[in-house]
């Protein structure tokens, strides 16, 4: 993957600040295999990315398009804010709700009328960033497929919904 750093387009300045991806083992928190922060890292020239609404997009990406049957797919969450005034809860990994996978929800779903990615639905001691902001601090979800063919991955939160992930397996 291109170093988005190196990338010839320009960016916004809050799309060059990132932060490392961790993930849960047990009751410890480490930091994330690198393959997974080369995927975080290519964000800014990642596409599509979730629609925006009213300054805001989630966004999911994988490493890949093309998987073996039965090969693991690692599900990367971000959430992005260019609305005045909001604050982006950066530390994690936080849980993902509201994943469906092939039309299933498969994470539980976010609480009706919650403004999740941008509120919390815990107690949080953690760096908060004010927006604009891009927030990497999601858990990495991970997905194996035991049938070839097209399988799709999609975030909803609230009234924000990702770009659709089409994964190839098999074949």
């Amino acid at each position: 993957m291109t170093e988005w750093l190196d990338h010839p387009v320009p960016m916004p300045d809050h799309l060059r600040n990132f932060r490392r991806l961790y993930v849960r083992e047990g009751e410890r928190v480490l930091v994330a295999p690198e393959a997974d922060q080369a995927v975080a890292r290519g964000y800014p020239i990642w596409e599509p990315k979730g629609a925006w609404r009213d300054g805001r997009r989630i966004t999911i990406l994988t490493e890949k398009a093309r998987y073996a049957v039965g090969e693991e797919v690692r599900v990367i969450h971000v959430a992005e804010s260019v609305r005045k005034g909001d604050t982006l809860w950066v530390a994690g990994p936080k849980e993902v709700r509201g994943e469906i996978v092939d039309g299933v929800l498969v994470t539980p779903p976010y609480p009706e009328g919650n403004n999740f990615p941008f509120s919390l639905l815990c107690i949080y001691d953690g760096l908060v960033v004010d927006a604009p902001g891009v927030d990497y601090g999601f858990e990495i979800t991970s997905r194996r497929f035991g049938e070839p063919g097209v399988h799709t991955i999609v975030w909803r939160a609230g009234v924000l919904e990702s770009n659709t992930i089409m994964v190839i397996v098999g074949g």
